[in-house]
Order: C-alpha cells, then sequence, then structure tokens
C-alpha cells in the first residue's frame, strides 16, 4: 500500500489546532461545505463539496482511532480509488510550545501500483491546500470557540 505524508507547523496552539479539525462546525469554514458526523470511534462522517454546475461531491467514512490532540484516523467507505475501505487519513498532532505545533497528515492505504500515482499526487495537493486554508483560518479567527454549536 502507498500513502502520502506532509508537515506543518502552526503559530497555534495544540488544542485550538485539534478543536479546528475536529469541531465540524469549525470544519465547514475551512475543509468543506457540509460536515457531518462528531469525532467518535466506530462513528461515520460525511463530507460534501458543493462544486456549482459539477453538483455535489460527498464522501463518507468512519472514524478508527481518536486519541485527544495527538492522533485521528479516519477510513473512507466510498473512496474512488479503492472503495473497499483501506484508504485512510491519518493526522498526527504535536504541541511544540505554548503556542506552536505541528501536523503530520499521512494519507494512505492507495493501491499499489502506477494506477494509483493520480490518486497520490491529488491526495498530496489537496492536502496540502487544505493545511494552508486551515492555518489561515485560525489566524484570522483568534477565538474559534465562538463557531461551536451552543449546548
Amino acid at each position: 500500500m502507498r500513502e502520502t505524508k506532509s508537515v506543518f507547523t502552526f503559530d497555534e496552539p495544540i488544542e485550538k489546532l485539534w478543536s479546528g479539525v475536529t469541531v465540524y462546525e469549525v470544519l465547514v469554514h475551512w475543509l468543506a461545505d457540509e460536515v457531518k458526523g462528531r469525532p467518535k470511534v466506530g462513528g461515520d462522517f460525511s463530507w460534501t463539496w458543493k462544486l456549482g454546475l459539477e453538483g455535489d461531491f460527498t464522501t463518507h467514512g468512519i472514524y478508527k482511532k481518536i486519541e485527544p490532540l495527538k492522533e485521528l484516523v479516519m477510513e473512507w467507505k466510498d473512496h474512488p480509488a479503492d472503495p473497499t475501505g483501506t484508504i485512510y487519513l491519518q493526522l498526527l498532532f504535536e504541541s511544540m510550545g505554548p503556542n506552536r505545533s505541528k501536523l503530520t497528515i499521512v494519507n494512505g492505504g492507495f493501491p499499489d501500483g502506477d494506477g494509483s500515482d493520480v490518486w497520490i499526487d491529488g491526495a498530496k495537493e489537496a492536502w496540502d491546500g487544505q493545511a494552508i486554508h486551515l492555518k489561515d483560518f485560525l489566524k484570522q479567527n483568534p477565538d474559534i470557540t465562538k463557531f461551536f454549536k451552543k449546548t
């Protein structure tokens, strides 16, 4: 199986970075147009992008591992590269001080062979771009708790 890996540093505390990636009311501001499913091991999630004339694109998956402030692992149920559920996203979080964090993004489980090249290249480009969106969003919103659903 093949994977892509990227590492990003954020001038944010680890708690804010974690919330920016795990709170679905925040995800809709930088990741997708519609997000469903709160992080819970075994729980489902879906992300939808509204693509204009091309219509909507929705992907579905399941949360496989959650270690708060350290690791989040998800598997796709319907990834076009391998709809059998082997494509995964692993996010590794590391505190580098009170206002500095590191996020490692691993997107893997892609089948061996040249046929996966387009998927791996696309995944790397997409997640690298999303990390930049996340970084910009967190910088522009010092208090992301304003987006949290009030209970």
